[in-house]
């Protein structure tokens, strides 16, 4: 009887208050382990996609270094392999070539690490675009001439001023010269050039006759450590984290990426960059799509 009128004497909203703390703590947990799932699938497929980021440049690092290593040794023994004078600047060419690229690749896993370790730090300054370009056609010149590949300039010479960090900027603008570069076959072109865009940002595209990307494929060469697999074929391995690390440099900088592709009607980007004061004088409506029609139907823009 005593239990009864204590359960009588028990008010309503006392049983409710119970009840909802009950499940409040419950929804807790619940949401708790939803959470850790999510971050435990999350950590297992940054690990998987690093594991073949890892195994694919595992392979593009052997590849240049083997070749290196098999003309340079050639050339040591030039008299047992009877290679003359023709031969010897070819194969040193080839040498210089195995070197730019094992050197980019390396500088992108550079790269790549630095965004791990949260370590990039930025210096920002005036730039002149045009200049940068410049400089990055000629990094680029060893490549595209044993690709077969004509890298064609735009609007060379007129001063296009922005605001960022110098080193990154440049790093950027390599990866997408770059990736043009694998996107084309031998005979193919690249369109480049620095200028003002129509609001009149400070802005570098570039645009390749390669075989273009899908949607999809698009979304997965903005992602790190992705690769745009296009079957057996290594020659058209896709753009690696080119287009993902010179993506992530110009944002951080309080730029824009833009990036739209076609299937076999190739790529256009545009890395635009905060200006540090806008020159009316230097404004040029004339856009690289304008010059020469480009219809592109996939856009993406950051």
């Amino acid at each position: 009887m005593r239990a009864l009128q204590f359960f009588h004497r028990t008010n309503e909203g006392s049983l409710l208050s119970d009840y909802a703390s009950m499940m409040s703590e419950q929804l807790m947990r619940r949401r708790a382990d939803l959470e850790v799932r999510a971050a435990r699938a999350e950590a297992e497929n940054a690990i998987k996609a690093r594991s073949e980021f890892l195994a694919n440049m595992n392979h593009e690092l052997r590849t240049p270094l083997n070749a290196i290593i098999g003309f340079a040794t050639m050339l040591r023994q030039a008299d047992e392999f009877s290679i003359d004078d023709e031969r010897t600047g070819e194969y040193a060419q080839y040498i210089l070539q195995s070197a730019d690229l094992l050197l980019g690749h390396i500088n992108t896993i550079l790269e790549v690490a630095a965004f791990e370790s949260g370590g990039i730090e930025l210096s920002n300054s005036e730039l002149d675009l045009d200049l940068m370009l410049g400089e990055a056609i000629a990094r680029a010149k060893i490549r595209a001439d044993a690709a077969g590949v004509a890298i064609i300039r735009r609007n060379e010479g007129d001063p296009v001023l922005a605001w960022g960090d110098e080193e990154r900027v440049a790093q950027a603008i390599d990866h997408i010269v770059q990736c043009a570069l694998k996107a084309c076959r031998e005979g193919g072109r690249i369109l480049v050039r620095a200028a003002y865009d129509l609001e009149g940002r400070p802005e570098i595209a570039v645009r390749d006759e390669g075989e273009g990307m899908t949607g999809e494929e698009i979304k997965d060469a903005l992602t790190a450590f992705n690769e745009v697999h296009r079957g057996l074929d290594r020659a058209f391995s896709g753009p690696g984290v080119g287009y993902a690390i010179a993506k992530s440099f110009i944002e951080m900088q309080g730029g824009q990426f833009y990036i739209k592709s076609r299937k076999d009607r190739g790529t256009f980007v545009r890395l635009v960059l905060p200006e540090p004061e806008f020159d009316a004088d230097a404004f040029d409506e004339t856009s690289l799509e304008t010059e020469e029609p480009f219809d592109l139907e996939t856009s993406h823009a950051a």
